[in-house]
């Protein structure tokens, strides 16, 4: 059967050329007097070798990589497999396909592993007031407000019940929309995408994208009238990638479909929108964008706000571009549909007009409206209590309990209601001690989630270890997307042949 595939294989990558030549004869140079590819006899062979060709690829597409879990190194080499275990003292192991028993690796030497699949978390209520905090090592967790006063915190998480720790350990949280959900998180599998008339048109690899040209990408994400997609994208060469949002056709790319358009090119962007009834796409407006470098992907982030006709670009954490569409005009408060046909429809697509184009980390949330980027940490003495009106509020956070926040303020004591606040920032406590406790690795969630961990151990049911935050912490595995090793180093770039990029594509495959 292997001598099977490779003599298979072999064949292909020899028809290659031979396709390509053989049609560029034929188109090529059908023109030219007096050239043998006007004979009769020769361009008939021709057209029957590219359709001999032609059916041999139909039969025997080129598979997408089979959906197992990878294990990087910091040494830039890799192994698929699957995760055996987690043992604090026999380390990391991995069972491999070729192997006859588990491999037991050093976490020393690991740096992450991604699994295969990953559950997403449960659907939320639309009545929880749900907050993203984020905590002074890096971590980041959404979940309920049980408590906060001048020495804890407690919350309710969704992946570990209810948790409670030091307040010192806290950076800020955010109040999100209520009902916050994650649409998606990927991607690990082309389920539930529709890849156009061409399957093959795009290669998931460890959790890449990988498109060639005219490759599409569709979904119905049923995205809500204040959405957020974030994702990582690289270009082997030219970048010339089409975003839709709220399209209406997610079976293919149509440059008149209804809903909005980004245009990703070398150092730009363009936004076009289509309404109800509309012949042609409205021009938004053009920005600059940083240009993504071989190697180097650019993290954009696209916000959507249909309630108020606003859309704003990020593009590695930057705010690049906010855009006001007057067509997009709804009748009514949300959740009424809008009045045209840009806002009934929740798909979201992409569409890669050249090769070698690279999509990972996609992610699509709930927006609940703020332009300015969240606030991560400042250098003020006191806390920052940020309103939904764009005001400010600076003083010592007593306590948030009953739905409101005690604010010690330069004028006085002051009790704002949560509704209508947006973040709050602590100021910085005691300077943290810049070497991590030695043997930490984080886990990231399906949810998007990462948590830190010291002496962690795996059985394959349950992730178990413990928090510098809450302790002792166990959560189900089926929830993990990623783990990551020794968070402080990073990982030796893996050394590869100089192909052309068609011919790294293939490899790839």
């Amino acid at each position: 059967m292997e001598r099977s595939v490779r003599a298979l294989v072999s064949a292909r990558v020899k028809l290659f050329p031979i396709i390509n030549h053989q049609l560029s004869v034929f188109w090529g140079r059908r023109f030219s007097d007096g050239h043998p590819a006007l004979n009769p006899k020769n361009w008939l062979l021709n057209i029957a070798l590219a359709l001999a060709a032609f059916l041999l690829l139909a039969r025997h597409p080129l598979c997408a990589q089979p959906n197992v879990g990878v294990f990087q190194f910091l040494d830039g080499s890799t192994l698929h497999g699957s995760l055996a275990g987690i043992d604090p003292s026999r380390g990391i192991r991995w069972k491999h396909p070729a192997a006859a028993s588990p491999i037991e690796f050093r976490p020393g030497s690991a740096h992450r592993i991604r699994f295969a699949q990953a559950t997403p978390p449960p659907s939320l209520s639309a009545a929880q007031q749900i907050c993203r905090f984020r905590f002074v090592n890096g971590d980041e967790l959404t979940g309920q407000l049980l408590a906060l006063d001048a020495t804890h915190i407690e919350l309710e998480t969704w992946f570990a019940g209810r948790v409670r720790g030091p307040r010192a350990s806290l950076q800020s949280l955010a109040f999100l929309a209520r009902g916050f959900t994650t649409l998606y998180d990927g991607p690990d599998t082309l389920d539930g995408w529709t890849t156009g008339p061409t399957p093959t048109a795009w290669q998931l690899r460890d959790g890449v994208l990988t498109a060639s040209a005219n490759a599409f990408l569709g979904r119905d994400l049923k995205l809500p009238a204040q959405s957020r997609v974030e994702f990582e994208v690289g270009a082997a060469n030219a970048m010339n990638l089409y975003v839709s949002l709220y399209t209406d056709d997610i079976a293919r790319f149509n440059f008149m479909s209804a809903g909005y358009q980004f245009n990703l090119g070398l150092g730009f962007v363009n936004l076009m929108a289509n309404h109800a009834n509309n012949t042609s796409m409205q021009h938004l407006g053009q920005a600059q964008i940083p240009v993504p470098l071989p190697g180097r992907k650019l993290r954009v982030e696209i916000r959507t706000d249909l309630v108020a006709h606003t859309l704003v670009l990020l593009v590695d954490g930057n705010v690049i571009q906010q855009w006001t569409d007057p067509g997009s005009q709804r009748v009514g408060p949300p959740p009424l549909r809008a009045a045209s046909k840009l806002g009934q429809s929740g798909g979201l697509s992409f569409f890669a007009m050249n090769g070698g184009i690279q999509l990972s980390a996609l992610k699509v949330t709930a927006w609940d409206g703020p332009v300015e980027p969240e606030i991560t940490g400042t250098n003020l003495t006191g806390h920052l209590v940020r309103l939904i009106n764009q005001d400010r509020a600076f003083g010592q956070v007593e306590a948030i309990r009953d739905g409101r926040l005690a604010l010690t303020a330069a004028t006085g004591r002051l009790e704002i209601p949560l509704a209508r606040i947006t973040q709050v920032v602590l100021a910085p406590g005691a300077a943290a001690t810049t070497n991590r406790p030695a043997g930490e690795t984080h886990a990231r969630l399906s949810s998007g989630e990462t948590v830190a961990l010291t002496r962690p151990s795996w059985d394959g049911a349950k992730l178990a270890g413990i928090s510098p935050h809450f302790g002792p912490l166990q959560l189900e595995a089926r929830w993990v997307r990623l783990l990551r090793f020794n968070p402080d180093r990073e990982p030796a770039t893996a050394e590869l042949p100089l192909f052309s990029t068609e011919a790294q594509q293939f490899f790839e495959r």
